[in-house]
């Protein structure tokens, strides 16, 4: 058993993190944004396998964790990423991209409410909404973004989170072209059969 930050979980983590500080530097998404995105997958698990080699040798192990690495969390990572990025890219679909105006027109649509129930009898429960929308008005672009990253970061963390399934199974995948008596048990088993006397 390796420590944990040899583990696929943590090295999901910090392949993910690796990439997402680059992925906003990048323009629209295209193919050639996957590529540079794998490459850099590649020189993240490099700087792992380069501090894994300073505690063990066991290029199975390394095999495994960069098969998993690459066949299982890097595509889901990309589908997410690729999606995020798009919304980045369109200013998270917000009206005016959030600018001072929308800011100002939500806040007067906040007043125009607060004068129209004012005037008019509508149930007591409403009254609180105009108010709630003056004071939230200018910071609901802020609020909608801040809700976009948040949803983001936990499908990330999640993606993550599923990384430790996918860790008990290729601990306890066992090669077919490794010999019966590295299996668990069967070597003393073998060995017994052998000193039995005829």
């Amino acid at each position: 058993m390796y420590p944990d930050e040899f583990r696929l979980p943590r090295v999901s983590e910090h392949v993910l993190a690796w990439l997402e500080r680059r992925r906003p530097g990048f323009g629209e998404w295209d193919e050639s944004v996957e590529a540079s995105l794998r490459a850099e997958a590649r020189l993240a698990l490099d700087d792992v396998e380069r501090r894994f080699a300073e505690l063990a040798v066991d290029a199975a192990y390394v095999a495994r964790l960069e098969h998993s690495l690459f066949s299982v969390a890097l595509p889901r990572y990309l589908r997410l990423a690729c999606e995020h990025h798009a919304l980045q890219r369109r200013k998270y679909g917000l009206w005016r991209e959030g600018d001072l105006v929308s800011r100002a027109v939500y806040t007067l649509v906040g007043i125009v409410l607060a004068v129209v129930i004012a005037l008019t009898r509508v149930p007591n429960w409403l009254e609180p909404l105009p108010l709630a929308l003056i004071l939230v008005g200018p910071f609901l672009p802020d609020l909608q973004e801040s809700f976009l990253e948040r949803r983001y970061r936990r499908r990330l963390a999640a993606l993550v989170a599923d990384m430790v399934g996918e860790q008990h199974q290729f601990e306890a995948y066992q090669p077919l072209s490794e010999p019966p008596e590295s299996l668990p048990g069967t070597g003393s088993r073998s060995d017994s059969r052998s000193k039995e006397p005829s």
